[in-house]
């Protein structure tokens, strides 16, 4: 009886261990494991695109991970916003979402694939790229506050340019005229290009120009820079002061950030939201977002959610007050 006992114990240690050996084995890889799908949804070429290859290219040097931007356009941003809406929620596949396509076209487009609050969770902030409020450096106006008196004594005058309706640029001159108690007429364009020739040309009065847009005409003699709609000057355009110094509180810009879809472990997002920020201290990479006209972000999960739903408000009663409307 007593050989018996001993060997059953001894078998049953015998399983037990096997059954500890299990869990050990199938234990899942750590994060990531495999490719991350960087969705970007814009063309090639773009700044949005600039940016997450900028991004990508740190997080592989610096961390060893395998990302692999995807264009995909269309919509002004929504076609890949609704790739990541109906992606896996296994945090391999992110994009990077910007305030046009996560903060007006919700608004804007009457058709839209995804729903921010209930498809996406957010990650982290990367960049904001504010506007500069440019025109001929022939005008008599010399500052806002000229320019607002110009437009108070000639009501429905003053031409403002934007690259296209619904755009953050569009959004931002609508929201200066409203703030400034202005009558105006907005301009769209198909794109910045021509609205930038179209101003040099004299056949619009302002323009309130994309950073990027806008630094290629820093040293024309041709183009006056009146304000800049961060609410502190910000190195790239030196001696452009803040559109917030005429009109207090007045800020406009495009954030960039990482989203992921909904449902996405929690501990995932806290992976992505830390190295991001770690790759943002990169003086590298600081200065290439820098060097596009951008400011560097970073910041927490909740910063991010917090940034959109704030934007979203702002944009959003823009967009109502002025009936604006993209049939999709």
């Amino acid at each position: 009886m007593m050989i018996s006992l001993r060997n059953f114990a001894a078998a049953a240690a015998v399983l037990a261990c096997g059954l500890t050996a299990v869990p050990a084995a199938q234990a899942a890889p750590a994060y990531p494991s495999q490719p991350i799908r960087l969705v970007v949804p814009f063309p090639p070429g773009g700044g949005t695109d600039t940016m997450a290859r900028f991004l990508g290219t740190a997080l592989s040097q610096k961390f060893g991970w395998d990302i692999v931007v995807e264009n995909r356009p269309g919509a002004g941003g929504t076609v890949g916003m609704g790739v990541l809406a109906r992606a896996e929620p296994n945090g391999y596949t992110m994009a990077l979402g910007q305030t046009s396509n996560l903060s007006i076209n919700p608004y804007l487009y009457k058709r839209i694939s995804y729903n921010v609050a209930k498809d996406f969770a957010s990650v982290s902030s990367v960049a904001s790229q504010p506007m500069v409020l440019v025109v001929r450096a022939d005008h008599p106006y010399k500052s806002v506050a000229e320019l607002i008196k110009y437009a108070k004594a000639n009501p429905g005058k003053l031409t403002i340019g934007n690259a296209g309706t619904g755009t953050v640029g569009d959004i931002t001159g609508r929201y200066f005229a409203k703030e400034a108690g202005l009558e105006v007429l907005h301009v769209p364009y198909k794109g910045a290009s021509p609205a930038m020739t179209d101003l040099l040309g004299g056949r619009v009065d302002a323009f309130f120009a994309s950073a990027p847009a806008a630094l290629p005409q820093l040293k024309n003699s041709k183009v006056r820079m009146l304000a800049i709609t961060t609410l502190k000057s910000i190195p790239q355009f030196p001696g452009v002061p803040p559109l917030a110094d005429t009109l207090p509180g007045f800020e406009a810009a495009s954030r960039t950030g990482i989203l992921v879809p909904a449902g996405t472990p929690r501990a995932v997002i806290d992976t992505l939201n830390s190295h991001i920020n770690e790759a943002l201290k990169d003086e590298t990479l600081r200065k290439k977002i820098m060097d596009e006209g951008n400011v560097v972000l970073g910041g927490s999960v909740q910063d991010f959610t917090d940034t959109i739903a704030k934007d979203s408000a702002k944009w959003s009663a823009i967009i109502k007050d002025g009936h604006l409307t993209i049939n999709n």
